[in-house]
C-alpha cells in the first residue's frame, strides 16, 4: 500500500502513517461538497435528456391474457371424470415453445392484418447497415443455390421478426396457466394482437382435434362396414346350410319332428315379434329426428351413457355460461368459448341419436332377414331327411363364426359412435382465464426511470471527472494534497487579488480585508519559523522564492514587509531577482542603485537615525553590467550585506528569483535564516514544487505560501481554519506609516500614477 506523506505529533513528517478512515471520508466529504453544485446542474441537464428521450421514443402499450392449458380429453365422460388428473409439465412447456413458434406468429400476422400496421413494415436501414452491406458487398460471396425471396415474403419475414420482439409466452410458476404479453404502439393494436394470438391457438387446437377424430371416425366406419358384411354373408351361409340339410331342429342329426317344428315355429314368432318392437322404435327415432318428439323419449336413448354424459356436460356449461354473463362484458371471450362448447355438445347429442336411429335400421334389417329365412324353412319341412352328425358339427360351426362376426360388429358400432362423438366434441384443452386487457397508459418509455437513472448519471460523470482530474491533474486540490505531497507546513493562503488591487496598497488601505489577515497569519509563521532556524543574533532574514515565474511571489514580499512595518516592526525589503526586478519595478525604482552595486563592492549604510515605530526601507535590485547574477551572489559581499542588515533592521525579506534551473535561488537559501516557496492555486504542479524543494537546504525550509486562492472558497479546501466576521470593527488610525525617503518618494510616485 502507497503511504501517504503526513507530519507526526512533534512536527516532523511521518511517511509510514497510513490515512485514517476519518481522513479518507473527509476526503470524500470535500469531493462532493466542491462539486456538489457541478452534480446538480449535470444532473438536472441528464434529467432534461431523459426527458426529450421519452418524449422522442415511441411509445409501447402492453396487452396481456391468460390461457389455462390442459391435454385435451377424448370424449365427454372424460370431462365428467375430471380430464387427465393433474398438471402435464412437458406438455404446457412444449405449447408454451408452440405460441412462440414462427408459424403460430405468422397466423397472427395474417389474421390481425399487421402487414398493414406502419410499426410492422419492412424499414429502411440504418447508416450503420448501410455502411456494413457495403463492406460486404465488396467482398466476392459464393453465388447463393436458393431462390431469393419475394417482396411479399420478406415483408412478411420482418413482420414476424419485428411480432417476436414484441410478444413473450410465460408460464406462470409450477401451474398450466400461461400468459400472453404483447407490445404495440398503440393500445388498440396490443390487445388486438393478444387475442389474436390466443385465437389462433385455440382455433389449432380444435382443427388438431377435429382432424384425428375425423381419421378415427372414418377408419371405425369402414372397419365396421366391412364387418357388416361378412356378418351377414354368415348368416346367410349359416341357415342355408341348415335348410339345405334340414337342420332346423336342435341339430343333433335327428329328423325334423313335431317338436322341431314347434320351436321353429316359435322362433318365427319371436322373430316377427322383436321386429315389430325394432320397427316401432325406429319409427320413433326418425319421427324425434324429424323434429316431431322429445329424444329422450326414445328408451334407446335414456339407456345410452353417452347421451347421459352430454347431457350433464351441458348443464354445466350452462351454468359456467352463466357465471360469465354475470361476471364478464359483452365481448368476453370465455363466454363465447363456453357458448360454443354447448352448441357442440348439442350437435353430440344428435348425432348420437342418429346413430341410435341407423343401429335400429340395421338391427331391423337383420330381423327381417331372419324372419324370412324361418318362414322359407318351414315352408321347406315336409320334405325333411336325416343328416349325419357331421352336417350338424358344420352347423355350429357356421354359427359360432355368425356370433364371433355379430359380436365384433356390435363392439366396432360402438366405437364407431365413440368416435363421432369424438369428431364433434368441441373441446381443445384451453380455457381462457382472462381475456386480452386493453392499456390504458404506456410501459414504455419509463420517463421516471430515465429522469432517475439521467441525473445519477450526471452525478456519476461530475464525480468521476472529478476523481480523474484529481488523479490524472498535477495541480494541488487543498492545503492537505501540498503538505502531505511536499512534508511541508503551508504558512498562510493568501486570497485572489483582483488585476487593479495590489497587494501593498491592499495591506494600507484594508487592514481588515482577509487578505490583510492572511498576510497578518504568514507573518506570524514565517517570523516563527525564521527565528527557530536562525542560528546567532541579529533579525531574521526570510527568503521568498517560488518553483516559477508569475506565482505572486513578488506581491508577497511586498505585503509581507507591509504587514511588518504596521505591526511596528522596522523592515527592509531586498529586490534579489535581478534578471525581472519585479519588486523595483513595484516601487518605480529602476533608476535607484541597489543590490547589484553593493554585490560589487559599494559600501551601503541604513538610515542613521531610525524613525520611531514601524518603517519600511525597500533595497532595489540595482542595474546589472554584463555579468551573470549568481556571480554577484557567489562573491562576500552579499553574506556582508545581510548580516550588516540583520543587524540593523527588524525583520529583512528577501525577494529571490524562482528557483527554476538557476544557482540563485540556492546561494541565497544558504545566507537567509529561513526560506518560504510560493506556489499558486491552479499554476503551480506538483511536479515542478518537488523539483524546486529538492534544491533547496531542507532545514531552511518554513514552508509554503499558497496564493491565488479563489474567493469563493474562504472556508473549504484552501483555508487553514474558520471565518470570522464583526460588525462592529473600531476605527482604526489611518496616520501613514514612517518609511525610509526613497521608498516614501516611490510610493507616492506610485499613487500618482493609479488610476481614478
Amino acid at each position: 500500500m502507497k503511504h501517504l506523506p503526513a507530519f507526526s505529533p512533534d512536527g516532523g513528517r511521518d511517511p509510514y502513517r497510513d490515512p485514517e478512515l476519518a481522513e479518507v471520508l473527509r476526503a470524500a466529504a470535500m469531493l462532493l461538497r466542491r462539486n456538489l453544485w457541478a452534480m446538480v446542474l449535470t444532473g438536472l441537464v441528464f434529467v432534461a435528456l431523459g426527458l426529450v428521450m421519452a418524449q422522442r421514443v415511441d411509445k409501447l402499450y402492453r396487452s396481456s391474457t391468460q390461457l389455462m392449458i390442459e391435454r385435451p380429453v377424448s370424449s365427454p365422460i372424460e370431462v365428467e371424470q375430471g380430464g387427465t388428473g393433474g398438471i402435464d409439465a412437458g406438455y404446457v412447456e412444449g405449447q408454451v415453445l408452440l405460441l412462440s413458434s414462427d408459424d403460430m406468429l405468422r397466423k397472427v400476422v395474417e389474421q390481425a392484418d399487421l402487414l398493414e400496421e406502419p410499426s410492422f413494415q419492412t424499414q429502411p436501414p440504418s447508416l450503420l447497415r448501410q455502411g456494413i452491406n457495403w463492406v460486404k458487398s465488396l467482398v466476392p460471396a459464393p453465388a447463393a443455390s436458393a431462390p431469393a425471396a419475394s417482396e411479399e415474403e420478406r415483408r412478411m419475414i420482418s413482420a414476424v421478426n419485428t411480432l417476436s420482439d414484441l410478444v413473450s409466452v410465460d408460464r406462470e410458476g409450477e401451474t398450466n396457466v400461461v400468459t400472453i404479453r404483447a407490445s404495440a404502439t398503440s393500445p388498440r393494436l396490443a390487445q388486438r394482437i393478444a387475442q389474436t394470438l390466443a385465437q389462433s391457438y385455440i382455433t389449432l387446437r380444435l382443427d388438431q382435434r377435429e382432424a384425428e377424430a375425423r381419421g378415427l371416425s372414418d377408419w371405425i366406419d369402414a372397419r365396421a362396414s366391412e364387418l357388416r358384411d361378412k356378418l351377414s354373408e354368415a348368416e346367410r351361409a349359416a341357415t342355408a346350410y341348415r335348410i339345405e340339410n334340414n337342420l332346423i331342429g336342435d341339430a343333433q342329426g335327428t329328423g325334423l319332428g313335431g317338436q322341431q317344428l314347434t320351436e321353429l315355429n316359435a322362433e318365427l314368432i319371436r322373430s316377427r315379434a322383436d321386429l315389430a318392437q325394432k320397427r316401432a322404435s325406429l319409427e320413433q327415432a326418425q319421427q324425434v329426428l324429424s323434429g316431431g318428439g322429445d329424444p329422450a323419449s326414445l328408451p334407446e336413448v335414456q339407456a345410452s351413457p353417452i347421451i347421459q354424459a352430454l347431457r350433464e356436460t351441458q348443464m354445466q356449461l350452462e351454468l359456467r355460461a352463466e357465471d360469465a354473463a354475470r361476471i364478464g362484458r359483452e365481448d368476453n371471450p370465455r363466454l363465447s368459448q363456453i357458448q360454443r362448447q354447448i352448441a357442440a355438445v348439442e350437435q353430440q347429442r344428435r348425432d348420437e341419436i342418429g346413430r341410435i336411429a341407423q343401429v335400429l335400421a340395421n338391427e331391423t334389417e337383420a330381423l327381417e332377414s331372419r324372419a324370412r329365412l324361418l318362414s322359407e324353412a318351414l315352408a321347406l319341412a315336409g320334405g325333411e331327411t336325416g343328416q349325419e352328425s357331421r352336417d350338424a358339427l358344420k352347423l355350429r360351426e357356421l354359427e359360432r363364426i355368425v356370433e364371433a362376426y355379430r359380436t365384433r360388429y356390435e363392439r366396432y358400432l360402438n366405437n364407431a359412435g365413440l368416435a363421432s362423438e369424438l369428431q364433434s366434441f368441441d373441446t381443445s384443452g384451453t380455457q381462457i382465464v382472462s381475456a386480452a386487457s386493453l392499456p390504458l397508459e404506456p410501459y414504455y418509455p419509463p420517463t421516471k426511470v430515465f429522469m432517475i437513472l439521467g441525473f445519477l448519471g450526471g452525478v456519476a460523470l461530475v464525480l468521476i471527472a472529478a476523481l480523474v482530474r484529481n488523479a490524472l491533474g498535477r495541480g494541488f486540490a487543498s492545503i492537505e494534497e501540498v503538505e502531505n505531497e511536499l512534508g511541508l507546513r503551508v504558512l498562510s493562503a493568501l486570497p485572489l487579488l483582483s488585476e487593479r488591487q495590489s497587494g501593498p496598497d491592499v495591506i494600507r488601505r484594508e487592514p481588515f480585508s482577509d487578505f490583510s489577515e492572511t498576510v497578518s497569519v504568514l507573518r506570524q509563521s514565517v517570523m516563527a519559523s525564521a527565528q527557530e532556524m536562525r542560528a546567532g543574533t541579529g533579525a531574521p532574514v526570510v527568503l521568498i522564492t517560488s518553483a516559477e515565474d508569475n506565482v505572486g511571489k513578488t506581491t508577497v514580499a511586498a505585503s509581507l514587509g507591509e504587514a511588518t512595518s504596521a505591526a511596528g516592526k522596522r523592515v527592509l525589503v531586498v529586490d534579489a531577482d535581478l534578471r525581472f526586478a519585479g519588486l523595483t519595478a513595484l516601487y518605480d525604482m529602476e533608476d535607484s542603485p541597489g543590490l547589484c552595486e553593493i554585490l560589487r563592492g559599494q559600501n551601503w549604510l541604513p538610515d542613521i537615525e531610525p524613525p520611531e515605530g514601524g518603517s519600511l526601507e525597500v533595497m532595489p535590485a540595482g542595474a546589472l553590467r554584463g555579468r551573470q547574477p549568481s556571480g554577484y551572489f557567489e562573491t562576500p559581499h552579499l553574506r556582508t550585506f545581510l548580516r550588516a542588515a540583520a543587524a540593523e533592521y527588524d525583520f529583512v525579506v528577501v525577494d529571490g528569483p524562482p528557483v527554476a534551473n538557476l544557482a540563485d535561488c540556492r546561494i541565497l537559501a544558504r545566507e537567509c535564516s529561513a526560506v518560504g516557496v510560493v506556489m499558486r492555486v491552479g499554476r503551480t504542479s506538483r511536479d515542478v514544487m518537488r523539483a524546486a524543494i529538492r534544491q533547496l537546504p531542507r532545514q531552511k525550509l518554513a514552508g509554503v505560501i499558497v496564493t491565488g486562492v479563489p474567493p469563493q472558497d474562504p472556508a473549504g479546501r484552501w483555508s487553514l481554519g474558520g471565518g470570522y466576521t464583526s460588525s462592529a470593527i473600531r476605527a482604526v488610525s489611518t496616520e501613514p506609516r514612517r518609511v525610509s525617503p526613497a521608498t516614501a518618494s516611490a510610493i507616492a510616485k506610485a499613487r500618482k500614477q493609479e488610476p481614478a
